[in-house]
């Protein structure tokens, strides 16, 4: 009798997994693509759109915890945060995308804007000259240093006198393998490996 109930142990082990583990993990790993960085960062800049800014901002933040050194999550966060009347957030978050991608021409466009709203033409000026440093042809550069009374080439710019902020530095470590999948062949392994040992035994 004993070496009968032992020998229904590996199969009731491997139903478990089959009918509970299994399914877990494969729930784990079969999100939505929308839910990671790039699909929230996407959804982000559709609410943005459409006006619905805090959503919109909702979704950048969820962007930006799981992939920090996002040049267009910060963008985008900016861009809400200035809707919102966020003035420091939207330049805090400006900082982080010209941090992480100095030649991001947007954003420095974007400070420009903010900073105009702040009534501080000083930093908008800077910020319009390095817009115009990263493209001559940038129009828009152009014609808002204009308005604020100054006539301003790339060859007028001294790159030097732009420093990072300082906020974010990309990361050098790689990525580390995701734990689900991981954890699921493990178990898989285990299984067999349990199955086995019982057959040898108790077969």
């Amino acid at each position: 009798m004993l070496r009968s109930g032992l020998s229904k142990l590996p199969v009731v082990f491997i139903l478990i997994i089959a009918l509970v583990v299994i399914p877990v993990f494969v729930s784990a790993t079969g999100s939505d693509p929308g839910d990671d960085a790039t699909g929230l960062t996407i959804k982000g800049f559709d609410l943005y759109k459409v006006a619905r800014y805090n959503d919109a901002k909702i979704s950048f933040d969820k962007a930006i915890a799981l992939d920090p050194y996002s040049t267009q999550s910060w963008y985008g966060e900016g861009l809400a945060r200035a809707a919102l009347n966020d003035k420091e957030g939207a330049i805090q978050a400006l900082d982080h995308a010209t941090d992480l991608s100095p030649k991001d021409e947007q954003s420095w466009l974007k400070k420009g804007e903010v900073y105009i709203t702040m009534n501080r033409n000083d930093l908008a000026i800077t910020a319009y000259q390095r817009a115009l440093l990263i493209n001559p042809n940038n129009n828009e550069a152009k014609r808002n240093l204009e308005s604020l009374g100054v006539h301003a080439t790339p060859t007028t710019v001294d790159p030097n006198q732009y420093q990072p902020a300082g906020l974010t530095t990309p990361p050098t470590t790689a990525k580390n393998v995701p734990f689900a999948p991981a954890a699921l062949i493990v178990i898989v392994v285990g299984a067999v490996i349990i199955f086995c040992g019982f057959r040898r035994n108790y077969g």
